[in-house]
């Protein structure tokens, strides 16, 4: 197993998290604390559950939630474009890393699900 930091998905959620924190920096006073704040920790909650899913040995249902988290920010993200509290190339660059690690997620469940479902000739007793 790589180390979560090694993996690029973890990479891509750490980008986003770190985009968003100087977004919200520069968000007006009266979103910052409520809206930026949630928004801040809806990706560190993302680079959380990258860790968790990269440790646990039954990765599926972690990696679901975090698609469920995704999609979440995604929604925020462009809540925040729609309302003018980050420009449109902001909301591009956020958006480009949350459709990466999108297609990243989707594939890692893939992965896991196979992984599981694919009896391992150890478990069955055989040797190669």
């Amino acid at each position: 197993m790589a180390l979560h930091t090694d993996t690029k998905i973890f990479k891509v959620t750490y980008d986003l998290s770190l985009l968003v924190t100087k977004l919200v920096a520069n968000m007006p006073r009266n979103y910052k604390a409520d809206f930026g704040a949630g928004l801040r920790q809806q990706c560190f909650d993302l680079v959380m559950l990258v860790y968790k899913a990269n440790s646990a040995s039954d990765r599926p249902p972690i990696i679901r939630i975090l698609r469920e988290g995704i999609e979440a920010a995604n929604l925020s993200l462009r809540l925040a474009a729609d309302l003018r509290l980050i420009s449109r190339g902001q909301y591009a660059e956020a958006i480009a890393l949350i459709d990466s690690m999108g297609r990243q997620a989707t594939g890692w469940l893939k992965h896991s699900e196979n992984a599981l479902a694919a009896p391992s000739s150890r478990r069955l007793g055989q040797c190669a």
